[in-house]
């Protein structure tokens, strides 16, 4: 998905939110201001939004010297869902459909997203989303894809969304690989805090092969068309991914217009894509 004029603004907070996370003074926030402010000028609209964003916070990097801005935050998320467990789990045995009960519970996990800048309710989220029609409805092909499949790829986002995910990764009957970032971006989850949530107890755990959130290798574009299928989380997947061959379903909530307008489902809505 290209960016568009309307990316610029928001990147730009992303930015500065991600230095406030710091210790940095306002010398140093102004320079990130600056630096990405500029980088943003630049921009062509044929790239993507995470490309552009990879770009602004390693800007971060570079002037506060802090490699993990949202560690805490990241930390404090997994915990606040594991909290949740219990009831999530006794949601899905009342269930008459487990599995699409469970892509709803993942789903409502990607609202834990330092990105759009939107206050995080989890349970209340979650309330909302088990009662919320899908604005674009794919289930029941995905459902079907899913009997026959051995190998599914797992495209994982946030932290604390990942408690949710392996709810939904214990329905699957195939093999799943969970694919995290490389390096820390924002709040999106590494091996370290799915290793943190168990998450390597219901499925191998891989990442990109490149520190970079905004590059798609040949050797991971190859993966994504080996996959029998890829499950892709949250909105900066399908930003970076809606444009591969493969056979790719995703699942996030709509945050804002400019995936609104792409995706052809309104801001706030869930997605089976």
């Amino acid at each position: 998905m290209d960016a568009r004029l309307e990316c610029g603004p928001c990147l730009l907070r992303q930015a500065l939110d991600a230095a406030q996370q710091t210790d940095a003074d306002e010398t140093t926030r102004e320079r990130v201001l600056r630096r990405v402010a500029t980088e943003i000028s630049d921009i062509s609209l044929t790239e993507t939004p995470m490309a552009i964003a990879e770009r602004g916070q390693a800007i971060v990097r570079e002037e506060t010297g802090e490699d993990d801005p949202f560690e805490e935050q990241k930390q404090a998320a997994n915990r606040t869902v594991e909290a949740l467990l219990p009831a999530l789990e006794y949601r899905l045995e009342e269930a008459d459909d487990r599995f699409g009960r469970a892509v709803r519970l993942a789903i409502a996990g990607n609202v834990i997203d330092v990105g759009p800048g939107h206050d995080v309710d989890i349970e209340a989220t979650i309330d909302e989303v088990l009662g919320q029609p899908f604005a674009v409805d794919r289930l029941a092909e995905l459902r079907s894809d899913l009997e026959d499949a051995e190998d599914v790829l797992y495209l994982a986002d946030n932290a604390g969304e990942i408690v949710l995910d392996r709810l939904l990764i214990e329905q699957l009957e195939a093999d799943v690989e969970v694919v995290l970032k490389d390096r820390p971006f924002l709040n999106d989850a590494t091996a370290r805090e799915a290793r943190s949530v168990d998450l390597h107890e219901v499925a191998d755990l891989s990442t990109r092969g490149t520190a970079g959130v905004g590059t798609i290798t040949d050797a991971f574009a190859e993966r994504l068309q080996a996959a029998d299928i890829v499950i892709s989380k949250g909105q900066g997947n399908y930003e970076l991914f809606s444009d591969c061959e493969a056979n790719l379903y995703f699942l996030f909530m709509v945050k804002c217009g400019v995936v609104a307008d792409t995706v052809g489902a309104p801001e706030g809505s869930i997605v089976v894509a």
